[in-house]
Order: C-alpha cells, then sequence, then structure tokens
C-alpha cells in the first residue's frame, strides 16, 4: 500500500498506523489557538483498503472537499480536510502528483492571533498558529479552491442557481457558471459528495428532482457540488459548495382536519397544526430576513430546530396581533423615533417576553419583562419622568428597553440583532464579556452559543417570531403577521 502523507504548510506528516488533529498539544497535528478546533477533532486511520478520516465528537465537524463528513470517509489523493470551518490540511499518497491549494478569492485569516505570509509568488494564504503550527484559513462559501496537480487545464465552475439556502420542491435546473473549461472533459453534479449527474464538456448542466431524492427530505441542509475532470481523468476543480433543503413529499391535508405534515418529525400546535422541522427551518430563514445589518446566519442545526419547534407549542395563543396593536406607536417611537432602531426587533423582543401581555410577573414588569432595579440602576428609564415601566401605557417600560437594546445591539454586537437577544438580561458590562468569548465567525448560532441561558433567549426569540409571523400555520386564524403592524 503507498503511503500516506498529510500536508500542512511547508510540513508533512506521515499516517502511520494513525494520526490525530486537534487542539491541543497531545495531537499529532495541533491546532493550538484556533477556538473553531475541539481538543482531540478528528484521526486519520490506515485500513487495509486505503485511509479513512473520522470526526471526533468535535463542535464545529469536520468537512473533507467542503462535505461535512458523518462517519469515516475513505481518502484519495488530494483531498482537502478542513476542521472546524477554519484549519485545512491535505491528504495525499506517496508518489502521487503532490497537491497545493490555491484561492481565487483573498483568503483572510478568522484569528487575529495568527501570522499571514505568502509564499511561492502565487496566490496562497497560509496561516501561522502558536508553537509554529501551520493552518490554512478557508472562507467556504465566499470563493472557489481548487488543487494544483499535474494537469495544465485551468478551467473555473461556479454553481449560480439554485443559490445557497434554496428549498427544492420541484425539478430545477442547475445553472452553472465556467471560464477556460475548453480543456474540461467532463463535470460531476453530486449531492452530499454522492454523484446524481455528469456532462461531457459544456454547457455543465443538470436537473435535480426532487423525487429522485425522498430521503433529503428530512429538514437540514444538502450539500449540491459540481466537480471538474480533464481527459486524463484528473480532478482540477471542486468550487466551493452549495446548500439546499429538500421538500420530496407531497403536502396534503387529511379530510375534516387542519393538519398539515411533510416530515415524520413534527411538533402539534394547541390548535391541531402540525410543523415540521423544514418548515421550522425555512420560517426561521425568513424571520433573520426582518432584521438589518446583512448577517448572515446558519440556522439548520437538527438540536438547535427541535428547540425551536418544541418551544413555540408556548407562543400559539390566540389574540396576540391585537395585544401587540395596542402598543404599536408607543414601540416604534421608542424602538425606531428615538434609538434608530430596527421597529422589528422591538416587536419580537416582546413577543418573546411576555407575548404583549405587561402584567409583572415576580420582580419584572412590563412588555420586555426588565426589573425596576435592573433599569434604574443603568439609567435606561432617564426620559422616563415619573412613569414606571409597569405604567399601562408601556410607554417608559419602551423607552428603557430601547435605550437597552441600543447599548447591547450597537455598542457590543455592531448591529447584531440576533446576538443582542440572546445576550437580553445582561448588564452591558457582562454582554461584552460575553461577547469577548464568541469566536469571530459567529454565523453558526447553535455551535457558537453554547451557554443555556443565552440558548435559552435565543430559542425564545426565534420561537416567538415564527409563530408571530406565520400564524396561520400554527392555526392561528384570526391573527396576522407581527410585521403588519411596523411596516404600516
Amino acid at each position: 500500500m503507498q503511503e500516506g502523507k498529510v500536508k500542512l504548510g511547508a510540513q508533512e506528516y506521515s499516517v502511520i498506523g494513525s494520526l490525530s488533529l486537534g487542539r491541543t498539544p497531545d495531537n499529532t497535528i495541533c491546532f493550538q489557538g484556533d477556538s473553531n478546533v475541539s481538543r482531540n477533532h478528528a484521526q486519520i486511520q490506515q485500513m487495509a483498503d486505503g485511509f479513512y478520516v473520522s470526526d471526533l465528537g468535535s463542535s464545529n465537524g469536520t468537512a473533507v472537499n467542503g462535505i461535512r463528513i458523518t462517519g469515516p470517509q475513505k481518502l484519495q489523493n488530494g483531498d482537502y480536510i478542513i476542521l472546524g470551518n477554519s484549519a485545512t490540511v491535505i491528504f495525499h499518497l506517496e508518489g502521487e502528483a503532490q497537491p497545493e491549494l490555491d484561492a481565487e478569492a483573498p483568503v483572510e485569516p478568522q484569528h487575529a492571533s495568527a501570522e499571514v505570509a505568502a509564499h511561492g509568488g502565487s496566490n496562497k494564504v497560509m496561516m501561522a498558529g502558536a508553537g509554529g503550527a501551520l493552518g490554512v484559513a478557508l472562507l467556504i462559501g465566499a470563493g472557489a479552491f481548487y488543487f494544483a496537480s499535474g494537469s495544465t487545464c485551468k478551467a473555473t465552475a461556479r454553481i449560480i442557481s439554485p443559490e445557497p439556502g434554496d428549498t427544492i420542491t420541484k425539478p430545477t435546473e442547475i445553472e452553472v457558471e465556467s471560464t477556460d473549461a475548453g480543456c474540461v472533459a467532463k463535470a460531476v453534479f453530486t449531492i452530499d459528495g454522492v454523484e446524481f449527474a455528469k456532462t461531457n464538456g459544456e454547457p455543465f448542466e443538470a436537473t435535480i428532482d426532487p423525487k429522485d431524492h425522498p430521503d433529503l427530505a428530512d429538514g437540514f441542509d444538502h450539500i449540491l457540488g459540481i466537480e471538474l475532470y480533464d481527459k486524463n481523468g484528473e480532478r482540477i476543480f471542486a468550487p466551493a459548495p452549495v446548500q439546499l433543503a429538500f421538500e420530496t413529499r407531497e403536502t396534503k391535508a387529511p379530510a375534516n382536519t387542519e393538519v398539515v405534515q411533510t416530515n415524520t418529525n413534527t411538533a402539534a400546535s394547541p390548535k391541531g397544526k402540525e410543523v415540521s422541522l423544514i418548515e421550522v427551518q425555512e420560517m426561521s430563514k425568513q424571520f433573520v430576513k426582518q432584521f438589518s445589518g446583512n448577517f448572515s446566519y446558519n440556522v439548520s442545526n437538527k438540536e438547535f430546530l427541535k428547540e425551536v419547534q418544541k418551544r413555540s407549542a408556548e407562543y400559539v395563543q390566540d389574540g396576540y396581533f391585537d395585544r401587540a396593536a395596542q402598543y404599536k406607536d408607543t414601540i416604534k417611537v421608542a424602538f425606531v423615533a428615538e434609538q434608530n432602531l430596527d421597529a422589528s426587533l422591538g416587536f419580537f423582543l416582546a413577543m418573546s417576553r411576555s407575548k404583549f401581555s405587561p402584567a409583572s410577573q415576580g420582580t419584572e414588569d412590563g412588555l420586555f419583562r426588565m426589573t425596576n432595579d435592573f433599569v434604574s440602576s443603568n439609567a435606561f428609564n432617564g426620559s422616563c419622568g415619573t412613569e414606571k415601566i409597569s405604567d399601562p401605557s408601556q410607554r417608559c417600560a419602551s423607552i428603557a428597553a430601547a435605550r437597552y437594546m441600543k447599548e447591547i445591539v450597537n455598542s457590543i454586537f455592531q448591529g447584531d440583532v440576533i446576538y443582542g437577544a440572546a445576550a437580553f438580561g445582561k448588564s452591558p458590562q457582562d454582554a461584552s464579556i460575553w461577547k469577548s468569548s464568541l469566536p469571530a465567525n459567529r454565523s453558526d448560532l447553535w455551535n457558537t452559543i453554547k451557554t443555556a441561558p443565552e440558548r435559552e433567549q435565543l430559542v425564545r426569540f426565534f420561537a416567538a417570531g415564527i409563530v408571530a409571523e406565520n400564524p396561520q400555520k400554527f392555526g392561528l386564524k384570526r391573527d396576522r403577521p407581527l410585521s403588519e403592524l411596523y411596516k404600516l
């Protein structure tokens, strides 16, 4: 059997029996200081029929050529292995052409402590970590990556349709934009790394039919990819993949019932409606679009979706729209006119905190469930005059919540409403400390927010949001989307 090698920058490691990768020094390859990499992240093992990489239960996962693995994955010469969407190594076989990682788009290091060094005069960026270890930072989805091997073909390709985040519900044409493709002999289309179509030469087109993939209707993202090969059968290009959801089963309402079921994983509301995980995912994707800032979030984590699905039943209560309408001007003035925040933040925050029922609960008062001590000690009620946050008008409660959220969202999270909502209840000082403990890349909400109180806030915010924006899906016939109040 050929000897297996793992390449990390200029360094090369032989796979003798097994090779471990992780953040702690006891690993064969150590990415010390990279918080996206787990202590014992992954392992490469030599087996009778080849070399396999396995994830060791890491927090942020392991991917091969951009496809996240769920079990042992056999490695081929030139495969790149990504740990936690941050650190990358390249696997190759002794005697085969040794690949090098090229990037068409500039790659920025994700850790402030990294030192960046260009090498070879090409557009390659390596990231130096503690102890002299080197890693490669990849911005998956932001640019296209390929391995320069023995092939002289430098073709590139990019999937332009469907777009990331789309849900495939019917036969869909895959459109590809390519350059310098005259030397390409074959293009292979894959889903989760498994080939389902191929074409010889340009144009690189295929059709994906959800009826051919019924097992993918599971409420989670799946990876659509394309790989280019030259006339010698050598892979010359593998662009960043596109994440898609699939709805492959027909939705039919049984007679005399309001049940809508697209998946066996469903949560029933008190009104008899059942909402599947894939519906929760789609509603969550639409929910985050209510806020400004153009922040990108991954809301496809199964555990997160299940928690939101479960918690949503708590918010399925008739009349929330009429209750909210009583305070629409008060909330809009406080959040928009006075603090220049998104109106959506005020409304969905109130929904998640009190369901627009301001009656006191213990020491917490008002639409936003704040305490007088917290509001007074931080001077968030400075312009309330003699009013209190428990007053029926809820003017002071809205003023205090808006002033508080402006400091949390704008000053601490640079406009990121979702993380501001997750931090609700923390003092500005504590919120700043919490923020400093988070990685620079916070797009993966569930794997970034690991502490129970903040996860609870996050789940409640999403659960309240998807119910309040989609009342009919949850059986609330006389309620309307909350956005109607602030978009008037």
